[in-house]
């Protein structure tokens, strides 16, 4: 693995790990870092805001590229979904802009926010549920049952491009890990459910580098005239 990779893959997710730590011992205040738009709330969206544009890059690198259309497909998925995420984090502008969710909303949104993941479990436990159950099947565990058992992705397989490599295993493993590696510490510095979203968004953000750098590199170009 070069230096570049290392950084990307490795060092970021350590840095946002120890960034809870650091920032209590440099500023030993850390409701900047817990609160609903603080520090790890806003790199969550950060993360995300990257992600669609290394999404929107690979699409536009795929204009003269043959790859299957359910590559496109999944890009513009992605990008709807990391949207998405990134709006419900800042409430669809209402931590940006300072807006007061009423009537209605305010009563059935449990921190009366503008947001649908505070509305129902529905729509916040579930999707993270789902989202971390893939992150441990697809990010975790089959990456390294390949690695293991030296099993190469073969580009005939139907989701060749989708699946992610082993780039993406050490955010992965943070994002499953770190309810019960930290829960017991109760340490009072870390929301742990926002740093798991945090580990979220970062997961989706190095996922979508790391295949914009595959797409870069392993996909050919398509004939003059000729575009899938």
């Amino acid at each position: 693995m070069n230096l570049r990779r290392l950084i990307i893959y490795q060092g970021i997710p350590a840095a946002v790990m120890l960034l809870p730590f650091l920032w209590v011992a440099v500023f030993d205040d850390y409701r900047a870092l817990k609160r609903e738009d603080g520090v790890i709330e806003n790199l969550t969206v950060l993360f995300l805001v990257i992600a669609i544009g290394f999404c929107i890059a690979s699409l536009r690198h795929l204009k003269t590229r043959q790859v299957p259309r359910t590559l496109r497909v999944w890009l513009f998925l992605l990008i709807l979904g990391s949207a998405y995420f990134a709006l419900e984090e800042i409430s669809y502008g209402q931590h940006l802009f300072g807006w007061q969710a009423e009537g209605t909303w305010a009563e059935i949104n449990d921190q009366q926010e503008t947001n649908l993941h505070n509305v129902h479990p529905v729509f916040d436990q579930l999707p993270r549920a789902l989202l971390t159950l893939g992150i441990l099947i697809g990010g975790v565990i089959l990456p390294l049952y390949r690695y293991f058992r030296k099993i190469e992705l073969e580009e005939s397989d139907r989701f060749y491009w989708q699946w992610p490599t082993l780039d993406c295993v050490t955010v992965g493993l943070l994002v499953i890990l770190i309810r019960p590696v930290l829960e017991p510490f109760e340490l009072e510095f870390i929301n742990i459910g926002e740093t798991k979203e945090n580990l979220i968004a970062m997961f989706i953000m190095l996922y979508c580098i790391s295949l914009r750098a595959r797409i870069g590199l392993k996909a050919p170009a398509a004939p003059a005239g000729e575009t899938t």
